[in-house]
């Protein structure tokens, strides 16, 4: 299985690079086109860096999945503030599906692109045998280009999406993948708890969080769903 694994920030990949180089040994860097990524040609996975915001991660994953056709799994992977219990900063949220929160006109609900219906059952059974200290929740990922930093706000936003996590990329990495017929899943650790407190803690809570992620994805590359 060819995975694309695109990060928001620069951070989020630093994080992932050195756990897939301890894991896979040194990558390959190379550019793809204008887009800088490392190569892990162990497990078949290519780590890039999409940049922030919806639009940007949109814009990189869909110049990446135009020149790397063999890849048949985009993993949009990151951090995230928690919207509502049982999540804690620290627990791992798989998408079931990435709902673009901000996108609400008057006359139509929120676009909603479903995971990929056999990677998360794969992940669900992984999950359960898992033996971590952290949780994984399998619920949606709300996305949009607003930090949310207000617990109200937060409990507004899962009572009118059902999601679990909320960041703001994941929509534009859903749109490229679908775009181009590709499955798709977000994973997310959990940074904040998307209140008045996030932006105290969310910085130095990126590499732990980012630790679970690896788990997640690692375990994605090293288990490859039939096509």
């Amino acid at each position: 299985m060819a995975m694309l694994v695109v990060t928001p920030i620069r951070e989020e990949f630093s994080c992932l690079a050195r756990v897939f180089e301890q894991r896979w040994g040194s990558p390959e860097e190379r550019a793809v086109g204008r887009a800088h990524v490392h190569e892990y040609r162990a497990a078949d996975v290519t780590l890039a860096r999409g940049g922030l915001g919806k639009v940007q991660f949109a814009v990189t994953t869909g110049h990446l999945l135009d020149r790397l056709p063999e890849v048949n799994l985009v993993v949009c992977a990151g951090v995230a503030g928690a919207l509502a219990d049982p999540v804690r900063v620290l627990d791992v949220v798989v998408g079931t599906a990435t709902v673009e929160h901000d996108f609400n006109p008057n006359f139509a609900r929120a676009p909603s692109f479903d995971a990929s219906p056999p990677h998360v059952a794969a992940l669900r059974q992984m999950a359960g045998d898992l033996q971590a200290p952290f949780q994984v929740h399998f619920a949606p990922v709300a996305s949009g280009d607003e930090a949310i930093v207000d617990a109200v706000r937060a409990g507004a936003l899962h009572a009118r999406t059902g999601a679990l996590a909320v960041a703001w990329e994941g929509a534009g990495g859903a749109r490229a993948a679908a775009f181009s017929e590709v499955p798709y899943v977000e994973v997310r650790g959990i940074s904040d708890m998307a209140d008045h407190a996030a932006m105290d803690v969310f910085e130095a809570n990126i590499p732990s969080a980012m630790q679970n992620v690896a788990v997640i994805v690692t375990w994605l590359a090293e288990h490859p769903i039939p096509a």
